[in-house]
């Protein structure tokens, strides 16, 4: 009896701990990712796709995309076998590497030549819609470019990092695509002496007074900059989460109730560092002058005035300015300004300017230095009209690079690689799948029977 009782209830026992066993190994493969829950990579699929810097022997495809990714063309003359041209970063170091933005230049062409290309990010073949991506080079261009400043910048993550492996895109009315691509450090140079016009018949003359917008993307991010040639000198730095508009810089005059020695004031540049007021030894009469200067956009200030100590923190503006007014009133006499803050570097600097403040009533003549003793003046009955003041954004200039020509690279036709991707998982995981799954059938199955 006891006997028969066993024999039925050792197969309900073991239905119960497959089961259970399978439910373990089924929980440890979700847990793991194996099966059942799948991770999201990021899109390598190639976005804001451009076609530029054409000239009669060369063309530049520059792509970003939100996932890191190898990249090359597949390009073909008509009636010609393809052949590959990789980025040319990998040029220079010979293997494929993995970037955010993707540049590639394919040189060694013929004049006035149609030329068909496809994308290849990670092994996969990308086209323009059902067709594939065409070009036609330009003509060559007997005449001399003309003599022209080169733009010079800097792009920062809103992180305050280098923003490298960046694509910069410039465009101008008229005139034709140019793309560049930062440094390690951020930095990038466009030459606009060999600019070509949008037909590619000839060099684009341009003005002091062309708009030209520059636009700096790598994955989600981007910003726009917008300007005139001549004030190329004030993209010094552009952070990728924000937008600038530098066609209003003017040279203003700045004064103020506060100061008493009025000069031309310098241009204020927003990206560099500086103390535009006070000026070096400047006076006031006003115990609480206001201050101002420029530093990074969106960048803590630190202010320290001396002899008597006031320790304070501000944050300049989008454009990169900054003001502050002492809470408490200054006394008469010989004091320091000294602020702290990152440069485009992230190197913390730190200047320092002097001045003065006399008492009220007191004036000082033109002529006047410092340590003059303040003398009272007769108020005029006419008042002097005191200019409103403005700031206009600009950045710091930045030494103008020589021109130097860039090497040709010849790529040899090569047979186009095809990765395949890994299958998610290995041998093992896949064992304990199938095992998990027979488990389960089986359980099922005796507990079914019986």
């Amino acid at each position: 009896m006891k006997r028969g009782l066993w024999n039925k209830r050792m197969p309900t026992l073991l239905a119960f701990l497959l089961l259970f066993i399978s439910i373990w190994v089924t929980s440890y493969l979700i847990q793991t990712g194996v099966i059942f829950t799948g991770q999201a990579t990021p899109d390598k699929t190639p976005q804001n796709v451009r076609i530029a810097n054409i000239t009669g022997s060369s063309f530049t495809v520059a792509f970003t995309t939100n996932g890191k990714a190898s990249s090359g063309l597949s390009v073909e003359e008509v009636g010609k076998n393809p052949y590959l041209v990789l980025d040319d970063r990998d040029k220079e170091t010979g293997g494929q590497t993995e970037f955010y933005s993707h540049y590639i230049t394919v040189s060694d062409l013929s004049p006035q030549t149609s030329y068909n290309f496809t994308i290849i990010a990670d092994g996969e073949t990308y086209q323009n819609g059902d067709q594939k991506y065409f070009v036609r080079t330009g003509p060559k261009l007997n005449e001399a470019p003309s003599s022209q400043k080169p733009i010079v910048g800097r792009g920062l993550l809103p992180d305050g990092q280098a923003a490298l492996d960046t694509i910069v895109e410039l465009q101008i009315q008229g005139a034709q695509k140019i793309v560049a691509l930062t440094s390690d450090d951020g930095k990038f140079t466009i030459q606009t002496n060999s600019i070509r016009k949008a037909d590619l018949s000839g060099y684009s003359k341009l003005e002091p007074e062309t708009l030209i917008t520059l636009t700096l993307r790598r994955q989600d991010l981007s910003s726009t900059i917008q300007t005139l040639l001549k004030n190329i000198e004030t993209l010094a730095v552009a952070s990728l989460s924000q937008d600038y508009d530098f066609t209003d810089v003017t040279e203003v005059e700045i004064s103020t109730e506060s100061s008493i020695l009025r000069a031309p004031t310098p241009k204020i540049i927003p990206g560099t560092i500086r103390i535009s007021t006070p000026r070096e030894n400047e006076s006031f009469v006003d115990s609480k002058p206001l201050f101002r200067g420029t530093a990074l956009p969106n960048q803590k200030v630190r202010i320290k005035i001396e002899s008597e100590i006031i320790i304070d923190e501000v944050t300049s503006d989008s454009n990169g300015v900054w003001t502050y007014r002492p809470p408490l009133s200054i006394p008469p006499g010989q004091h320091k300004i000294t602020i702290e803050t990152i440069d485009s570097f992230g190197v913390s600097k730190i200047l320092t300017q002097n001045f003065a403040v006399f008492a009220q009533g007191s004036q000082v003549a033109e002529s006047a230095t410092p340590s003059a003793t303040p003398t009272k003046t007769p108020t005029p009955t006419t008042p002097k009209p005191t200019a409103t003041p403005t700031v206009a954004p600009v950045l710091s200039p930045i030494a103008t690079p020589t021109l130097t020509s860039l090497p040709s690279i010849t790529v040899s036709p090569t047979k186009i690689p095809v990765i395949t991707p890994a299958p998610p998982g290995n041998t093992s995981s896949l064992i304990l799948t199938v095992i998990s799954v027979l488990l389960i059938f089986a359980g099922s199955a005796l507990l079914f029977v019986l």
